[in-house]
């Protein structure tokens, strides 16, 4: 028997490490190449509630903030910097490694749906469907990029999957009553841990359940079973219960009050009910809501004219203005959950047309490419910030394979979807099935909260499955003689053809740019435009990079040369000309080639004034100099990352950090902060701080001399040294 079982399994070892090592390719391709500029998303959320995690505080991290989030991923996130430090290579490593393994997970469950359409069509057709499947998922870009980033898409997704197998091996291979409880117990197991991994996954668990029972119910009808094995569906309920239940009881202790997983789907109702209200997406009201009932700082008259707006506060609700009486450190996550519920619920029901019409706008939304997500890393296209490799990708990995996965899957599904002949209308492939309800509950749900590009993530490894089986049977229908015909549902070849019009969108060149209806064609900002704008621009950019190279090592000589050797962007000049100037010794004329502060301030044209700043200081003004680096417009970009690149400051041997003299002399701090108390200033820095001073190098031992402000530090952690 094990020989049989080895022979059933052997013809698909050789596709599946060929496609494994394409997958891993491609990632190690990517491995530190991604264009990044900073967190993504919510990352450094993500990363702060697993620091305190793994140095031994709990969840009391998220007590201060707007929400809660499900524990498995930060719980993921703090092991490994526990075992090895704030480093985030180990995490990447995990994450590729996941992301490898859903590849393989991908290529079981294409295997699993093929398996019973092949029978006694040879080891071929088995091989197939299941080695295109893969390989579409080692070739979509998404799937190779997220390992890179502190999100939880990936290990959502291997979570996911494995669910998945688990429950299509049962469907399939599963007759005896105890392997029928294992192994649903352990499908249970899984799709709880996936739900305290994403709280949305939640409302499937019935859905999951009700197949479950559908599938015991649907084959009884042709093997008569034992009261025993037909109450073998309890045990996934059970497992469900057992793994999520326990996470329940301590949120709710910990939270004041009833918590099922987190509470960030309180706020995504409210998000998108005040979005439906206000006919904008906007998220200050909703955030104001939030900070009105947690922000211990805030006055009275503050938290009641941060609510002005809100709809419990404008009827007089009880409730909430009980909160508003209380201080906000009283108030707990789950008083304002139901809080956040009750204010969703009340701007649906104030205008329960615009919330259908901004669902509606959202599901199309969900479909459609949006080219600057922040998970793609698009930031700065227009000015020529992404490699032509990685356009390149973006185009043809991400939004080309997207659209053809898209159409493909739909006709693919229903394909699978058919009754075999000879069976009851019932009889429906039960894991085809269950990819259905995946599916339609995803369509539900995400467009009455929010539709971003990373939501449709869960959805892709499925898709490559379908699309998959939709081309092995085209081309088996091509080489068969007589070509028969492949019979696709008229319903399914018209939601084939409304989601390829809503994702590639030809209608948007009717639009003149910017098109709001552009996805994948059309003017600006389709894909196929925004591309063509970031690969005609990175010339330019790597021609600015250049100047800004030599202005940051003070070499007047190389900065000269390379603007008089060709025109270049016009902002660049009017930035490296007043620089250049004062390199040379020629401050003066470097600010008169500058716009007059008055100008600088009527555009917030901060940029310019970090430069006049420089060059007064260059002049020795230091007063006008810290006039110039102070105001507001200026702050709200913190240029301390553009000054260091941009900038050759004069030598100094001291540097007043948050004296507002300070900008071109470090990287990675945030904004100065004042503390009469300490007699100074202060910047919080980041987790990589650097301080430059330009000319004191001697090639003999120095001593650097730190006033580092501790106080802030929790007393329960341990105190950083410093080498």
């Amino acid at each position: 028997m094990h020989n049989n079982r080895f022979a059933g399994i052997q013809p698909h070892v050789l596709p599946l490490m060929l496609v494994l090592l394409v997958a891993l390719a491609l990632r190690l391709a990517l491995w530190d190449k991604l264009p990044r500029q900073g967190m993504i998303g919510d990352e450094a959320e993500y990363l702060a509630a697993a620091d305190w995690l793994a140095n031994g505080r709990g969840f009391a991290w998220y007590q201060g903030w707007l929400w809660t989030r499900a524990p498995l991923y930060p719980l993921f996130l703090a092991a490994h910097l526990r075992l090895f430090g704030f480093v985030l290579t180990p995490i990447y490593i995990t994450q590729m490694l996941l992301s490898l393994l859903n590849v393989a997970l991908i290529y079981v469950l294409a295997w699993q749906v093929v398996r019973h359409r092949t029978a006694g069509s040879g080891q071929q057709a088995n091989v197939r469907a299941p080695t295109i499947a893969a390989l579409l998922a080692a070739l979509y870009l998404p799937f190779a990029i997220y390992p890179q980033i502190v999100l939880g898409e990936t290990f959502y997704s291997t979570l996911l999957l494995l669910a998945f197998v688990v429950l299509g091996h049962w469907a399939s291979h599963v007759s005896t009553t105890r392997a029928s409880v294992f192994w649903l117990a352990v499908a249970g197991g899984l799709c709880g841990l996936a739900t305290l991994t994403r709280g949305l996954t939640l409302g499937f668990l019935p859905l999951v359940a009700l197949w479950v029972v559908w599938w015991q119910w649907a084959r009884r009808q042709s093997h008569p079973q034992p009261l025993p094995a037909r109450l073998a569906p309890l045990a996934f309920v059970l497992a469900c219960l057992l793994t999520i239940l326990p996470w329940t009881v301590y949120a709710s202790r910990a939270y004041g009050g009833l918590v099922l997983v987190d509470t960030t789907g309180a706020f995504n109702l409210l998000l998108g009910a005040r979005t439906a209200y206000d006919g904008g997406r906007s998220d200050a009201p909703t955030r104001n809501f939030v900070l009105a009932l947690l922000n211990e700082r805030l006055s009275d008259n503050e938290r009641h004219t941060l609510l002005a707006d809100a709809c419990l506060y404008q009827r007089g609700d009880e409730r909430l203005l009980a909160a508003l009486a209380r201080p906000a450190s009283d108030i707990t996550h789950a008083e304002r959950q139901q809080l956040m519920t009750a204010e969703g619920l009340c701007l649906l029901t104030a205008k329960p047309g615009a919330f259908v019409a901004k669902s509606l706008t959202e599901l199309v939304d969900l479909f459609q490419i949006n080219y600057t997500g922040a998970e793609r890393m698009t930031d700065g296209f227009a000015l020529g910030w992404l490699p032509h490799w990685y356009v390149l990708a973006l185009f043809v990995l991400d939004d080309t394979l997207y659209v053809l996965l898209l159409v493909l899957a739909v006709l693919g599904w229903a394909l699978a979807w058919q009754r075999l002949p000879g069976r009851s209308f019932w009889m429906r492939p039960p894991l085809v099935t269950l990819v259905g309800l995946w599916w339609l509950y995803n369509l539900g749900t995400a467009p009455l909260l929010f539709a971003i590009n990373r939501f449709r993530i869960p959805l892709l490894p499925f898709a490559c499955i379908f699309a998959a089986l939709l081309l092995v049977a085209l081309w088996e229908r091509n080489q068969q003689q007589g070509h028969h015909r492949l019979v696709i549902a008229p319903l399914a070849l018209l939601v084939a053809a409304v989601l390829a019009t809503v994702a590639i969108t030809p209608y948007a060149y009717l639009q003149a740019p910017p098109a709001p209806w552009a996805s994948y064609m059309g003017p600006y900002p389709s894909s196929f435009a925004v591309s063509q704008i970031a690969w005609r621009t990175r010339t330019t950019f790597l021609y600015e990079q250049q100047i800004i190279d030599a202005l940051g090592r003070g070499d007047a000589a190389t900065a000269r040369r390379l603007l008089d050797a060709q025109a270049g962007p016009t902002y660049t000049r009017e930035i490296a000309a007043p620089l250049l100037a004062g390199l040379e010794g020629r401050p003066a004329e470097g600010l008169a080639l500058l716009p007059s502060t008055e100008a600088m301030s009527q555009t917030r044209n901060w940029r310019a004034a970090v430069v006049r700043g420089d060059l007064l200081r260059r002049s020795g003004d230091e007063s006008g100099a810290k006039a110039a680096f102070t105001p507001g417009y200026v702050d709200d970009n913190n240029p301390v990352a553009w000054a260091w690149e941009w900038l050759a400051p004069p030598p100094t041997a001291r540097i007043d950090l948050g004296g507002n003299l300070d900008p071109g002399y470090i990287k990675g701090f945030y904004l100065g902060e004042g503390d009469p108390g300490a007699d100074g200033t202060f910047r919080w820095s980041t987790g990589a701080a650097r301080l430059r001073f330009p000319q004191q190098g001697t090639g003999a031992a120095q001593q650097v001399c730190l006033r580092l402000d501790g106080r802030g530090w929790p007393a329960d952690l341990e105190r950083p040294t410093l080498t």
